[in-house]
């Protein structure tokens, strides 16, 4: 009888196994999938679908839950192509990578990125073929708090070439706001800044803007808590 009641155990105990490496087999099939769905993106079709799917994207990366993990897969999926659903222009900061914070892996975003996300005409002409020539539906500037590029510009650094690039900067100076806030404030006004030298500087994308077939959106992201909130 002991021997039985072990023999009986040893079985429950394989069945149980046996049932989670296959539910661990189908959790990973099921990330496996999304994330090639995530590149195929069937799913977008004009600007609004692009900058939904970057929302949620971002709340999956808030809730670290992400979709887009599967970077062998999506190597595979994109060797031959690609086809982004978004243009990112951000800063070059280590704590801001777009493809991450908007849970998009390898080939859905299209990623610019220069300390202070200004623009110039090398990135005019970058974002020219993300949209015109590659599709992109969305251009994102995406500014950040506590920007040390921003904080540069408000506290007139001079330092050999950046000297130039925080000129840029300075333009957008929050002079309403004072203390720490300036610094953000300001960072949301050169958001602002990039986005009206966009559409003014290159008549590709001004008049994809006006046809509706692309939309250029500023967001802002928050160093401290992994949040991206839209300025729309």
């Amino acid at each position: 009888m002991k021997r039985l009641k072990t023999l009986l155990l040893a079985c429950l105990v394989l069945s149980v196994a046996l049932c989670n490496a296959a539910d661990k087999k189908q959790n990973t099939q099921a990330v496996v999938k999304n994330s090639i769905h995530k590149i195929v993106r069937a799913d977008i079709n004009t600007p609004d679908d692009a900058i939904l799917e970057l929302k949620n994207g971002n709340k999956r990366f808030l809730l670290n839950k992400p979709e887009n993990i599967n970077y062998k897969e999506q190597i595979e999926q994109t060797k031959g192509r690609q086809k982004p659903l978004a243009a990112v222009l951000t800063c070059m900061d280590s704590r801001v990578p777009p493809e991450i914070i908007f849970d998009q892996g390898i080939g859905n975003v299209f990623s610019i990125r220069v300390a202070g996300n200004i623009e110039d005409e090398d990135i005019l002409g970058s974002m020219e073929y993300a949209t015109e020539h590659a599709g992109a539906k969305v251009i994102v500037v995406l500014g950040h708090t506590h920007c040390g590029a921003v904080t540069g510009a408000v506290q007139n650094v001079k330092l050999g070439n950046l000297t130039h690039l925080l000129e840029h900067i300075r333009i957008s100076l929050a002079n309403n706001v004072t203390g720490d806030k300036v610094v953000d404030e300001t960072a949301k006004n050169n958001v602002k800044q990039t986005i009206k030298e966009l559409y003014e500087k290159s008549e590709i994308l001004h008049e994809m803007v006006e046809q509706g077939k692309l939309k250029i959106v500023g967001a802002l992201y928050d160093i401290e808590t992994g949040k991206v909130a839209f300025m729309e």
